[in-house]
């Protein structure tokens, strides 16, 4: 395998007008610093209602290592699925525009993506620092816990940062359907399924506020708790 040495960063977006111009422009600044040129970030907008799609595209305009690409509709899914199947270099990984995660992680990753092809960034870590609502943290918990009990997984965070040889991460996108957050769940059951081998590393991560409303974030987790095990009776199928 030739040395890793070029990154793809793919930033899912919807409705983020406000934040998408000074969050692109921050990872832009941190990837000069670590690679020089050898970079891409793909913004994939989907089914937004505001401008985010006319500043993904003036910002296109605007650097070259940029690509805007839009998708019709809201799906987290579809956009994390569709970024790194276009990404075009060695490494690829995914990231929220509203940099709760330390863009640290992406260094770190890219320093030791060449002895293992699969970077987890893990926020319940001994070493990392989290920052969050006590009920956004609880629920990520509750989460990890359901998934490694259905799958017999060992995780310590499932919703966590993903890095990716990007051959690998293409494998693996290609076998994924959601259309939401569930694609986080999917790839940690393919990860099990496909023994690919991983690392995990601390990252911090900084929420200082809700984002939703506690009766959607609710009926987010019954939503996801019925997904989870109608997964869990697809995968015995499989296996």
């Amino acid at each position: 395998m030739s040395k890793i040495q070029s990154i793809s960063v793919v930033v899912p977006a919807y409705n983020e007008e406000n934040k998408l111009r000074k969050s692109i422009n921050a990872i832009y600044k941190y990837l000069t610093k670590l690679v020089g040129n050898y970079f891409e970030i793909l913004i994939i907008e989907n089914g937004s209602t505001d401008r985010t799609a006319d500043i993904a595209k003036e910002l296109e305009i605007e650097n070259t290592n940029i690509k805007a690409f839009s998708l019709p509709s809201p799906s987290l899914g579809e956009a994390y699925r569709y970024g790194i199947l276009h990404a075009n270099h060695d490494m690829v990984t995914t990231y929220p525009v509203d940099l709760a995660f330390s863009l640290n992680f992406i260094g770190h990753a890219y320093n030791l993506i060449n002895k293992y092809p699969i970077i987890l960034g893990i926020r319940f870590h001994e070493k990392s620092k989290v920052e969050r609502p006590l009920i956004r943290t609880l629920i990520s918990k509750v989460h990890t816990t359901l998934v490694n009990f259905l799958f017999s997984t060992h995780y310590n965070d499932v919703d966590c940062l993903k890095a990716f040889r990007t051959e690998i991460g293409k494998k693996l996108a290609k076998q994924t359907t959601s259309k939401g957050p569930f694609i986080e769940v999917e790839l940690a059951y393919l990860l099990k399924r496909t023994r690919m081998k991983f690392y995990e590393i601390p990252v911090n991560h900084i929420e200082k506020e809700i984002a939703r409303h506690p009766l959607y974030i609710f009926r987010s987790i019954f939503k996801n708790f019925i997904e989870l095990l109608k997964y869990k009776l697809r995968s015995l199928n499989k296996d």
